[in-house]
């Protein structure tokens, strides 16, 4: 009987986890074009994305992190099912792991996203093209708040120039995801050998 319950309670998390991401990614476009469908999905999602939303440090000036914690809380819960029906049991170590992986999930993907457009970034100015400055410019917003806080951890001032900024942000972002992978999948491989 446990056996069906954690297996339907397996398909209803992985059903919502991908109505979740429809909601969210459909959510960047024209959702209103969607009519009833729009309004169903809202209804289905708005309440446990609203959860998250009255975290306020998952919600900064310009980005708003909340809807990747929701879905990183359902990727836990949907990994502790899976656990419990492959080994019969969940342990602490297998909690703290799937916790733990999760949240490196979250933190891989801030780490990459930023990765990539400030690799992007650095084409024109290698190249010192201004094509498509107004494009630029929405990634240069985009980047300030990492680049600024790189300047602040390294005491950086105003000595040198933005590109300089980027480029030791880039490699700094680069640096943190390989440590990341690494460390990250020797710490979950030891907790969940944890015994208790």
């Amino acid at each position: 009987m446990l056996l069906i319950v954690l297996t339907v309670v397996n398909i209803l998390l992985i059903a919502y986890l991908f109505i979740l991401s429809m909601r969210i990614v459909l959510g960047w476009f024209a959702p209103q074009a969607l009519g009833r469908a729009w309004s169903i999905l809202t209804a289905a999602t708005d309440p446990y994305l609203g959860l998250f939303a009255r975290i306020r440090f998952l919600r900064g000036n310009l980005f708003d992190f909340s809807p990747i914690a929701a879905i990183l809380v359902l990727v836990v819960a949907l990994d502790l099912v899976n656990k419990i029906l492959y080994y019969g049991r969940i342990t602490l170590g297998f909690f703290l792991a799937s916790v733990f992986s999760a949240a490196w999930s979250g933190a891989r993907f801030l780490l990459l996203l930023f990765l990539v457009i400030g690799l992007l970034r650095t084409i024109p100015l290698a190249f010192r093209s201004t094509a498509g400055a107004r494009l630029w410019k929405v990634v240069d917003t985009i980047m300030r708040p990492v680049v600024d806080w790189t300047m602040k951890a390294f005491r950086l001032g105003r000595r040198s120039g933005y590109t300089q900024h980027l480029l030791l942000t880039v490699g700094l972002l680069f640096v943190a995801w390989l440590l990341g992978e690494v460390l990250v999948g020797q710490i979950v491989s030891l907790l969940q050998m944890l015994p208790i």
